[in-house]
């Protein structure tokens, strides 16, 4: 797995780029002139990936928002401007050859402090959910036993991170709306009324269960799925064609309720065509009816008895 990063950036004419991993260890410190967004989140991916984007300043330049924005990290900056005494006693840690270096280490150490009480807090409690785990599997318990009602919790919690967006966005055009009335009451302002009374309809629907949110990922190549939480049950959709068997087999231990793609999959998991199922896209949300899932992957499992043996045959192997 890639390393994760919590990155310090000191723009200008002279960048400063610092990598920490969420240990606090410096991976990487440099500095150039005219680097670009582009050539910052090159080095950036040369050390790994990037969860937090730190600057020393309270106004994050606008160069370090885009690069968090780009990368999906969050942005972080300090309740104030970082004297320049502070900056030398974070950036202590690591040799720096100039100015640019040091304002990018400190950046990144401030960010790491200000995390790591959190940090701690998650390591104590995942060794004591492992210790709790192994105690369970030394007293005759099955490891898949103990893991299920977890894979649930997970998924429930994912669902509900889901609908909880969808809510968001529906408060957020609410207030928009709001906002349009009452700078110009004489407009009707249609479109974001029709949008937020969509948000309210989709977020029915799936809280009754007549619409499931499809999980929407690159391919269903190996390389791009192995990082995606993926969940027992979830419904996987791919609007691309680019496959590998691994990649399919990880879904099927995965457990995945179904794989929605354009191409015709030979997979232990149910698997349906994207034109055999209606697919309600929102604001880079997707959904399905999920009887309809069911019945287009009815219709594609009729295989041949031959077929489900060799299928199996081909599973084992890659188990091995």
């Amino acid at each position: 797995m890639e390393k994760q990063l919590i990155v310090g950036i000191d723009p200008g004419t002279s960048v400063g780029l610092a990598c920490l991993d969420i240990d606090g260890n410096v991976l990487k410190l440099m500095s150039a002139r005219n680097l670009g967004v582009e050539d910052l989140i090159t080095q950036i991916a040369t050390a790994g990936k990037a969860v937090v984007v730190a600057t020393d300043k309270t106004i994050a330049p606008p160069a370090v928002v885009k690069v968090s924005s780009i990368l999906g990290a969050r942005l972080f900056s300090p309740d104030f401007d970082l004297p320049v005494e502070k900056k030398r006693e974070l950036a202590s840690r690591a040799e720096t050859t100039n100015g640019h270096e040091r304002d990018a280490l400190a950046a990144a150490v401030y960010a790491y402090n200000h995390f790591q009480n959190k940090i701690r807090r998650i390591e104590r409690q995942v060794l004591d959910e492992l210790e709790r785990t192994k105690a369970r599997v030394l007293k005759g318990e099955k490891v898949s036993d103990i893991m299920a009602p977890k894979q649930d919790e997970d998924l429930a919690r994912e669902l509900r991170a889901q609908l909880e967006s969808v809510r968001k966005e529906n408060r957020e055009l609410k207030a928009q709306n709001e906002s349009l009335v009452r700078a110009q009451p004489k407009q009707p302002h249609e479109a974001l009324r029709e949008m937020a009374n969509r948000a309210k309809g989709l977020m029915r629907d799936v809280a009754s269960g007549r619409l499931v949110v499809l999980k929407d990922v690159p391919t269903l190549n190996f390389l791009d799925l192995r990082d995606i939480p993926i969940m027992q049950g979830d419904f996987i959709l791919c609007r691309f064609k680019e496959n590998d068997g691994k990649g399919l087999r990880f879904l099927e231990g995965r457990r995945v309720g179904a794989i929605i793609a354009p191409v015709k999959l030979e997979s232990l998991a149910p698997t349906c065509s994207t034109e055999d199922v209606e697919i309600v896209s929102w604001e880079g949300l997707f959904f399905a009816d999920p009887l309809n899932i069911e019945k287009a992957c009815g219709r594609r499992r009729e295989v041949k008895a031959r077929d489900i043996h060799d299928m199996l045959v081909e599973y084992k192997k890659g188990r091995r």
